[in-house]
């Protein structure tokens, strides 16, 4: 059953026997088996983000379920081909429009400005017209005619394009689709609620979304895609969002992500000397430069080049050369840096 229609199975399968518990049961377990991926579409423009936990839902709004315990109350989105889910291409494209105020309609959008600040800054141009940017890329409507009464509309063939996007990839081949429950409470929160069954597409599962995007006077196709890569990360996509579900990661490749790595580590580094300057002055409030010269030398275990570098570094407010020469004595390490300090501090007398 790995490679079943899983739409078919849900939708049709389930319910070949009418309500039977056994069936439906059957049924819902096989789905939730399944680990099959699609293929890439190569488009013009395309990156690959992957599901966070919990997941994501997607078709909800498609009915589904008997009356049965066994049968997930909520519809799910397959591809009527493929059997998979995927993300409409007017869905992805109608999360992206919401981001930049566009009216609906005749409804406004009450966080318009805001939402225009947002990509001015994601978009590292102040100026720029947010509005005539959204009508270039959702609307087709050729900038240079927007400050017209009467708008041009591009050709098809210039407009930006969105295509679905499709399962490619599960990590560590785990199932595609996982079971959830919601317990809706409606008007009456002190009664015991009703655990609602529903499917949903599983954390770390990848999705490729595809585009065929245009180069405008406001943004290149690449920056376009920057853009959409931003705003699907931070607010996700499909149903119930707000409480979590939807929620998209970037997918690096192997190379981004030993240099994510490499840079990752640079900061603890560079993070673990900052602290180490931090606590080390707080360590030396009060001593006189001699002092914490003293203190330092006496903290290095072998005489080497760090010492004669600190010995030359604080050698205009030595106090006492003899005491300097003890800890050095004191110490292990090489003749010839010894030498070379000794040799220093008989020029400091």
């Amino acid at each position: 059953m790995s490679n079943a229609n899983i739409g078919w199975l849900f939708y049709k399968e389930m319910y070949k026997l009418g309500d039977c518990d056994e069936q439906i049961a059957h049924t819902v377990a096989e789905v939730l088996k399944i680990s099959a991926v699609d293929e890439s579409m190569n488009a013009k423009e395309s990156f690959k983000l992957q599901t966070l936990y919990p997941g994501l839902l997607i078709g909800s709004g498609y009915s589904h379920g008997l009356s049965n315990n066994e049968d997930v109350k909520i519809g799910f989105y397959f591809d009527h081909t493929t059997g998979l889910p995927l993300i409409q291409g007017s869905s992805v494209k109608g999360m992206l429009r919401s981001c930049f105020g566009l009216e609906f309609g005749n409804q406004k959008d009450k966080y318009k400005e805001e939402k225009h600040e947002y990509i001015r800054d994601l978009m590292n141009q102040p100026d720029l017209d947010v509005e005539a940017f959204a009508k270039d890329i959702f609307e087709g409507v050729d900038s240079d005619s927007q400050e017209h009464e009467k708008s041009k509309m591009k050709s098809i063939y210039n407009r930006d394009i969105f295509y679905e996007a499709r399962v490619v990839g599960i990590e560590n081949n785990k199932s595609l689709l996982s079971k959830d429950y919601i317990t809706p409470h409606k008007d009456k929160p002190c009664e015991e609620p009703t655990p609602l069954k529903f499917i949903k597409v599983s954390p770390e599962v990848t999705f490729e979304f595809s585009f065929d995007l245009k180069d405008s006077q406001f943004a290149t196709a690449q920056e376009k895609e920057a853009l959409f890569i931003t705003l699907l990360e931070e607010f996700g996509i499909g149903a119930k969002t707000n409480v979590g579900y939807g929620q998209l990661e970037f997918l690096l490749t192997e190379e981004e992500k030993r240099e994510k790595e490499k840079e990752a580590e640079k900061r603890e580094k560079e993070n673990r000397a900052k602290r180490k300057e931090e606590e080390k002055k707080k360590e030396n409030m009060g001593l006189s430069e001699f002092e914490i010269l003293i203190k330092e030398l006496e903290s290095f275990k072998k005489k080497d080049n760090n010492m004669v570098k600190k010995i030359k570094e604080y050698e205009g407010i030595i106090e006492d050369i003899e005491k300097v020469r003890k800890i050095v004595e004191s110490k292990d390490g090489e003749s010839k840096f010894h030498n070379r300090i000794m040799k220093h501090l008989d020029t400091l007398t």
